[in-house]
């Protein structure tokens, strides 16, 4: 009755407010279009128009982002339909079977599928958020420091092992990532660390220049390289949206799919990509013609879309209940909220409970605003396809520039984001993923309070950690996180190997 009453009150006074449910439309707007210009992520979204929120109370500011999280992840079909090239990562799986509608002259009603799929995936997850959230933060709050380091900790560990054969290149990401976040006074002693006695490294390195130095930045550097094809808008946009007997035979592929993403971006770093090959993995082994898949099965582009709008609402649980973003946007939220005096974590819903629930029902907002600028803006949104990638990048590069500016008037910071972003682009030349160092900036600082407190509160008995049972087991997941994945890799070389010997038998006695 708790969450409905909140829910209640948050929704109607957003329903009141014209100036936030303006913003609500914008963010629907700059989303769908970051999501349908291949190159142009949600999460660089995010990023560049977070110094616009400034003057915004918390609220509508987070509310804004939100939205353009929200829209973007539904834009990145249009191209990936279109042109085969996904607009968002998590749109990859899209154009396995929508690029090859549109090239059966069903561009539209591939879309119809991917919008409607769209919009059930984030009401589903959402309404996972609404119930899930409240919970799992009254949960958090009966953990101590021991049990939050370790779930940092965890938090770590689980983005470092999700880079295939990278393990160790993760661990190390992330080790870089909390080194960068404790230049600066030491939290406790006051002590300066790691400033080289520069007057500029004593208040550190704040958490916007380096996550859009880190993920900015190489996207934008990478843009300039890439070559892409003109796209082309369906001239007839009749029979977009399939009938309702066509609609309930996906019905259950479309809730599969939906929880599926939502439980994918629960947890931290997996994001839409993982979620949608999963469900569309599941779609074609339950699908009585899963032999069409790949070739322009509808139910493809609805396992795809179903589960990478179902990311969002997951990827929020642990951003606003523990303080860990689920993927790289909600990672530049993360750093929205803490701007705006936020500080996400399970004491979140107690000392500004009115502005969570705000933001909850933005997402229900934003997904329903989602239906009306798909419908309306599709014809508009893929002329952004035409504009030259060479005049693109140079002007989103100018807006980093002055948006990092702008957060504290400093050229300092600057210089910051333009060294990381250097550093984030030749790693992403070298195949390494710079997700784990942006965990790191974030997650370090909570990671170092709360050993130290623990620390403190145990008289330096490092045992601590392993005596306690919540945080014993926390640190169990992160050893399984770390070692799993390269005993399974082993374990599947092996069987290569050992499957592989009968083979090269018979190929010599040919």
């Amino acid at each position: 009755m708790d969450i409905l009453s909140s829910l209640g009150t948050a929704l109607l006074f957003e329903l009141s407010n014209p100036y936030g449910l303006a913003l609500i439309l914008f963010g629907v707007v700059v989303g769908f279009a970051f999501g349908a210009t291949p190159g142009l992520t949600a999460t660089m979204g995010v990023a560049l128009f977070i110094p616009l929120t400034f003057p915004l109370p918390p609220d509508l500011a987070v509310g804004m982002m939100v939205a353009l999280y929200c829209g973007s992840m539904a834009g990145g079909a249009i191209p990936a339909i279109l042109i085969n090239i996904p607009g968002t990562p998590s749109a990859v799986v899209t154009t396995l079977d929508g690029h090859p509608m549109a090239r059966q002259g069903k561009a539209a009603r591939a879309y119809g599928w991917a919008l409607i799929s769209s919009i059930a995936g984030g009401l589903i997850s959402w309404l996972a958020l609404a119930t899930i959230a409240p919970a799992l933060a009254r949960v958090a709050l009966m953990l101590g420091p021991a049990e939050y380091a370790a779930t940092a900790l965890l938090g770590m560990t689980i983005i470092a092992s999700i880079v295939p054969g990278q393990v160790l290149k993760g661990l190390l990401g992330a080790i870089i990532g909390v080194g960068l976040s404790v230049v600066g006074l030491d939290q406790i002693t006051g002590e300066a660390r790691w400033t080289f006695e520069t007057l500029a490294l004593i208040r550190g390195i704040d958490i916007m220049p380096a996550l859009i130095g880190l993920l900015v930045i190489p996207e934008l550097m990478n843009s300039l390289f890439e070559r892409r094809a003109s796209a082309r808008a369906p001239t007839d946009l009749k029979g977009m949206f399939p009938s309702l007997s066509e609609w309930m035979g996906q019905a259950v592929n479309t809730v599969r799919s939906a929880v599926i993403g939502t439980a994918i971006g629960i947890v931290p770093a997996l994001g839409g990509s993982v979620g949608s090959l999963i469900a569309y993995d599941q779609a074609k082994r339950f699908d009585r013609d899963g032999a069409r898949y790949g070739k322009g099965a509808p139910g493809g582009v609805v396992a795809s879309e179903a589960a990478n709008n179902g990311v969002t609402g997951g990827a929020m649980i642990p951003l606003l209940t523990l303080g860990i973003p689920g993927d790289t946007v909600t990672a530049m939220l993360l750093g929205g909220l803490m701007i705006h005096g936020l500080q996400p974590g399970p004491r979140l819903f107690e000392t500004s409970g009115d502005i969570v629930w705000a933001i909850i029902a933005t997402m229900l907002l934003a997904n329903i605003a989602i239906a009306a600028v798909g419908v309306v803006g599709f014809r508009f949104f893929v002329r952004i396809l035409d504009v030259p990638r060479h005049l693109l990048a140079p002007a989103l590069f100018v807006l980093a520039v002055v948006g990092t500016y702008s957060l504290a008037n400093q050229w300092f910071d600057v210089v910051v984001m333009l060294c990381l972003g250097t550093f984030g682009f030749l790693l992403t030349l070298a195949n390494i993923s710079v997700y784990p160092i942006v965990i790191g900036v974030i997650l370090g600082p909570l990671l170092e309070s709360e050993v130290r407190r623990a620390l403190v509160i145990s008289g330096g008995d490092w045992s601590t950690f392993l005596t306690r049972p919540g945080s014993a087991a926390i640190l169990a997941v992160a050893v399984a996180a770390l070692v799993l994945p390269t005993l399974l890799a082993r374990l599947k070389g092996n069987g290569a190997a050992g499957g592989g010997t009968p083979h090269a038998t018979a190929e010599q006695s040919k």
